[in-house]
Formats: C-alpha cells, structure tokens, sequence
C-alpha cells in the first residue's frame, strides 16, 4: 500500500468537532513553549508511517517530518561460514580476542556507510509575525492538539490516519509564511551524507506552492512538496513522483481523529489511578504506541516514525531485538491492540530466507533461524557488536512474542501460517548450540546482553541466565503451540525442558551472601548495570516460579543485589522494566516509585521518551559534553537520544500495576500501592482471550471478566 502524508494548515472558521470532544480532555498533556529546545521537545503526531514533531519559539512554528520507511540500504554485515559458533566458542575459550573481533571484521568499500540507517527528511518552518508561542497541548484521547500565542488566540492541530493527512488552523486575520527546510540544508549534510554519496535536494519554493525532491544514492527518491490554496496550505510526503491531490479540510482531518481515537480506547484497556504523573505516563504512552503503529503500517523502530531533521539518527534508528523492539510493541498484548503487531510480525516472517542462512553459517542446521539483536528493515545486520549478533534470545524472544500474540488474539490461523515455523527453527539452533555436561544440557558459551565490552573475557560464559530462560519461554510455547494445532510435541522441546538448567547461580556479589542468579557461569551482578537480562526468567519470560520455597531464597538474594548496585547505569527504557519486576514480586510502592522516577529523570520538558537521564542525581547514563556534570539539566545541542521503548513500557508498566498474570495465573491490584484508595481499569486483555474491567474502593475490589 503505497502512503502520502498530508500537512494542511487551513485558515477558516471554528471547528465542531474539537469542541465536541471538549468534554473529554482531562487527560490533556501540556507543554510550555520557552522551555522547548528541539523537535523531540514537540508535540507528537503520526499515522504508522508519518511522524510529524510539532515544536518551536518565539514567532515559528517548525513541522519536522520523518518517514518510518525511510532508509539508505547500503552498508551491514552478512554473516559468513567463518562466524560459526564452533569458532567463537573455540576463540572465547583460548581467550584470543584479535581471533574473535576478526571474524566479525568487515571492510566497507570507500564511499559508502558501513551500515543502512534510516534518513532524516525535513522539516516545514510556519512564521507567524507578531505572535509568541506561549503554550501547549495535546489530547490522547482525541488527537487533537493546540498552540496558544501569547497575545491571544490560538492554532489548532490534528493528524488522521484515515488521510494520511496532519492540519494546522490558525485564528481569522492571523498572516503567516510557510517555508520547506529539507535535511540536506543542515550541516549533516557536509559531514556525514555527501562524503557517503549524497546529493543535495533540490528545493522549488514559490509563493504558492514549493517543496523538495531528494534523490537517495540507491534507494527510491522522496519528495515533500506544499502548495496554497486559498487560505489552505497542504504539505505532502511520499517515495514516488505522484502527488496526492485530494487535500481534506481540516474539519476532516479533525473528525477522523476523533473518531479514531474513540475507537482506539473504547477497543483498548483503560486506567485511572490518583497519580497525575503515573496516569499521564499510561495515557500519553499509549497514544504514542498508538500513533506510530497500525494495522496497516510500518514496523516501528527505536525511534518510531519520529525522526529529527538535522542529524542522523542514534543507533541508526534500527530495529533492536534484545528488548527495545519488545517494549515499543509491549502495550500491544494487555492494552489490547493485537492487530498493531502485525507489521513487525510480517516483516520478521519476510526476512524467514536470510534468517535461515545465518542458521547454517552459524550452526549448520536447514531448518533454523538467527536473528540478529539490531537490524534494519530487511533483516541485514547492523554493526559489529559480536556479543550482540550471536544474542540468540533475539531470536526467541521474538518467537515469544509471536505465541503471546497468539493467546490473547486467538489467531490459531497465524500459528499455522509462519509463527509455529519461527518458533521451531529458533528453537532447532538453540538446541544445535547445546552440548551434554554431566548429564544436563549446557549452553557453551552464550552473552547476557550489554554485558562487558569487545574482548572475549569476561563478555560471555557459560549457561546465561537469560538465555536459559528464553529457551525455557520457547519450549514451553512450543507444546502449547503443538496443542493448539493438534500435533504432538517434539520430544528434543521436552527433553530441553527437564534437562536444561532454568538459570545459573553463583555466590552473592554483595555482602547479604546467599546464591542468586548469575549472568552466567561465575558472573554475578557486581556493578549498576540496565539490562536485567539476568532476571529474565522473572520478566518477562516468566519461567521462575517466585512462590516456589525452594527459588524464593535466590530470588530474594538477587533481588537485594539488584537493588545494592542501584540505578547509576540505568537508561530509560530499563526503568519501567524495574517497575514490572517490582510488580512481579510485590513491591508496590517501588514498582509506583520507578514510573514516577522514569517521568522525573527520562524525560524531556516536552514527555519525549529519552535513553539517558535528563537531569542528573540518579543515573550517569549521560553523554556529549554534558556526561560527567552535576547541576546541569538536558544534552548539549543535538545529544538528544530520545527512544518509543521507554515510553511503550511504562505504559505497560501502570497496566501490569492494575492486572498483573503470570502463565495464566492473574493478580489485580497487585502494583498498587494501599494509599491508592480509589483505583480502575476497564478492557484489559487477558491471555486467553478474555476482557477484564475493575475497580478498588478502600480496599473493596470488584472484578468482572468477559469473554
């Protein structure tokens, strides 16, 4: 399906639609325009391919466009017979690290990026003389936003999906100009695009219609072009040379929000809880879920569709499957929004062919799959980081994914279509990489993910914790999934669930002593670390049973280390994991305490999720010239990291506080702390198929349940 993105800003009168759906803002999220310092800081709108960044100061209003199917290909790593797992295991094992960083080398041709990433576009830039954005607003529950000038009066925004179309409506008598800015204006172009074979984009700006056209060195071209009519200006965005010609008014474009927005809460789960902060975490996150995914459109990214105009964007805006993908996509399953994992889904079972020859390059079976921890949109490794591209929960983690999406949708025929297939070959290399030891199957040597750096000590080991635990999620899956499709399991799925370690232990790294879960073979937590890939098996794959007498106590002792190393290497999208974790083993108040934390510290002044702290005092997660300085709020110019991971699951974070299930076991209220008097949820989907609402009143709690 072929899409165009419409920006109108149309000058007429007072629209109906927006005022009908006044009575329902009292969700609105706000935004106060003297603080704003770049796009992220902006109001945020899309359709699942379009993204537009609503920002600015003084007299302009800046519109930065980014297209989430939007990518220079050239470049990436294919995996070849020399990164078998055989000799990474051999390298790790003689400790030669100029072996092992050799075997991921790659030579990248003079002239061209060493990996794809995803482009910036541009940006249009609206001038309002004599005016002064003073203030603000956005409606999760309508898509309908708002600028107020200071002198009075006020520009009202929406975005429809249905039009692929973003509008703008100014005050009667208020004169503006409108002005395109493509990404080749910045100077990212001279140091980063032309020396890789980049053209300038050519721009036509007129006084009734302009735009630019941007020729990429091997993928398709784009264009953005806007042209006035009458008091209407449309701005419009695609891949090939047809310009859309159908322009809606912006009374359209404002109904269409309304009333998809309707339909996307009354389908989903709601909440309402006493914390302003933790509800405005769920409803602006899920809006922005919402936003950048659809049935219909592209699989999200870091990053979304929300990409800046005048840098490249971090980690190339790629797709990273050892938990950032996992969180964006994580509102999906509880909330209720099954057909938005569609996208991704497809793109994986597209990408099946390229999957497999990793799988015999890297473990010599036919029938597997290995994908890669960062990707781009056709499945090509990105970047050299070995411990990265031999994560393998990558791969089972999105085959868990899959079969989630199965239990809660109901969608058997999906199973029996590519997901079943997913799930089998990721779990055929699992167990090609598995060796006998003492009786018990053993994973050689395995990463916890971002664990350590590039050297072959110490960056791997035997048994992770988080490997285990995914291969667990898999085997189990796997039977259940044979069930459901009538077939009988195969007995190499059992046989890995009762002989393969669940997780690995070590004496305690802290002074509580006892066992807890390692990373992997004698490796212990011993330093604040963000991925709590080593409880995994707690969340989110579920495999520990944290009742069981006999686990609590490891369970107990890692969770204290965890907390005795504290939160100074956290980035955000780490910080709603703790808060489900804590969910998980009934800590109420610190699973509230870590959301409100996420807001106050991964969070710009204008909600944009962020990768590193904000403000300092909690985290060192810092970069640029700000990295080491107390005292100071924000990133130097353009070290902005702003990541939809954080975002996503903290909105899945409040929804695991209301409703919290484990391998079908369901618990409400359980992140609730006893000081939330009144507190409920209404449509929250359960894993076999069900609907549940409920509410709790000083201490009394109704629960009804549906089918």
């Amino acid at each position: 399906m072929k899409r165009v993105m419409m920006v109108l800003l149309v000058c007429v009168g007072a629209l109906a639609a927006f005022a009908a759906a006044e009575g329902s803002r009292t969700g609105v999220v706000e935004w106060t325009f003297p603080r704003l310092g770049g796009c992220h800081e902006g109001l945020a709108f899309a359709d699942g391919v379009t993204g537009v960044l609503v920002w600015g100061g003084g007299d302009a209003i800046n519109l930065t466009v980014g297209r989430a199917d939007m990518w220079d290909h050239r470049g990436g790593y294919p995996w070849t017979v020399e990164q078998s797992y055989t000799n990474i295991v051999a390298a790790v094992r003689s400790e030669d690290t100029e072996r092992l960083l050799g075997l991921f080398k790659k030579t990248t041709p003079k002239g061209e990026p060493r990996n794809p990433y995803m482009l910036p576009l541009g940006r249009v830039v609206v001038k309002v003389p004599g005016k002064t954005l003073k203030r603000g607003s956005l409606d999760p529950f309508t898509g309908l936003g708002e600028i107020e000038f200071a002198e009075g009066g006020k520009v009202e925004l929406a975005m429809s999906k249905k039009d692929h179309a973003f509008a703008m409506r100014f005050p009667e008598g208020v004169a503006y100009t409108v002005k395109s800015v493509p990404a080749t204006d910045h100077p990212v172009y001279e140091r980063e695009l032309k020396p890789v074979g980049f053209e300038k984009a050519v721009v036509a700006d007129g006084a009734d219609a302009g735009g630019f056209r941007w020729k990429l060195p091997a993928d398709a071209p784009v264009w953005l072009s806007w042209r006035k009519t009458g008091r209407e200006i449309a701005l419009a965005s695609g891949r090939d040379d047809k310009v859309a010609s159908d322009r809606p008014a912006f009374d359209a474009v404002a109904a269409a929000s309304v009333a998809y927005w309707k339909a996307f809460w009354n389908e989903g789960a709601r909440v309402t809880v006493p914390d302003p902060v933790v509800q405005r975490a769920f409803a602006y996150g899920m809006y922005r879920f919402g936003a950048m995914t659809d049935p219909d459109g592209v699989a999200a990214g870091l990053q979304g569709p929300w990409l800046e105009d005048d840098k490249l964007v971090p980690w190339n805006g790629d797709y990273h499957f050892n938990i950032n993908v996992q969180e964006c996509y994580s509102p999906a399953y509880r909330g209720g929004h099954f057909a938005n994992l569609m996208p991704l889904f497809k793109m994986v079972l597209s990408w099946r062919p390229l999957l497999k020859d990793n799988a015999r390059k890297f473990v010599g079976v036919d029938h597997g799959y290995v994908l890669p921890h960062s990707v781009d949109d056709r499945g090509v490794c990105i970047g050299g980081f070995w411990t990265g591209t031999i994560d393998h929960a990558s791969t089972a983690w999105v085959a868990a994914m899959m079969f989630r999406y199965v239990k809660y949708s109901r969608d058997v025929a999906f199973l029996r279509n590519g997901g079943y297939d997913f799930m089998k070959g990721a779990m055929n290399v699992y167990r090609a990489m598995m060796e006998e030891k003492d009786g018990r199957l053993s994973l050689p040597i395995g990463p916890s993910p971002e664990w350590s750096g590039a050297l072959a000590k110490g960056s791997v080991g035997r048994d992770p914790s988080f490997q285990l635990a995914a291969a667990h999620r898999l085997a189990r899956d796997l039977v259940a999934a044979a069930k459901l499709l009538g077939e009988a399991p195969d007995p190499m799925w059992l046989d890995v669930e009762k002989r393969l370690p669940l997780y690995t232990v070590a004496p305690s790294a802290c002074w509580a002593g006892g066992d807890e879960i390692a990373l992997f073979g004698g490796q212990t937590l011993t330093e604040s670390h963000r991925h709590h890939s080593h409880m995994a098996g707690l969340y989110p794959f579920d495999v520990i049973d944290v009742e069981d007498p006999k686990t609590r106590p490891v369970i107990d002792a890692t969770y204290f280390n965890w907390q005795w190393r504290g939160t100074g290497g956290w980035s955000g999208w780490c910080v709603p994991w703790a808060s489900i974790l804590n969910t998980h083993l009934g800590n109420p108040v610190a699973a509230v305490h870590m959301l409100r934390t996420w807001d106050a510290f991964y969070t710009n002044p204008g909600h944009g999720s962020r990768h590193d702290v904000y403000h300092p005092g909690v985290s060192t997660m810092r970069r640029g010239g700000h990295w080491n300085k107390a005292g100071v709020a924000g990133d130097p110019p353009g070290e902005e990291i702003m990541q939809m991971d954080g975002a996503c699951a903290a909105a899945t974070a409040v929804m695991e506080l209301m409703v919290h299930e484990v391998n079908g076991k369901v618990e409400y209220f359980r992140g609730c702390p006893e000081e939330w008097r009144d507190v409920s949820f209404e449509n929250v989907a359960l894993s076999d198929g069900r609907r549940v609402s409920g509410r709790r009143v000083d201490g009394k709690t109704e629960i009804k349940v549906v089918p």
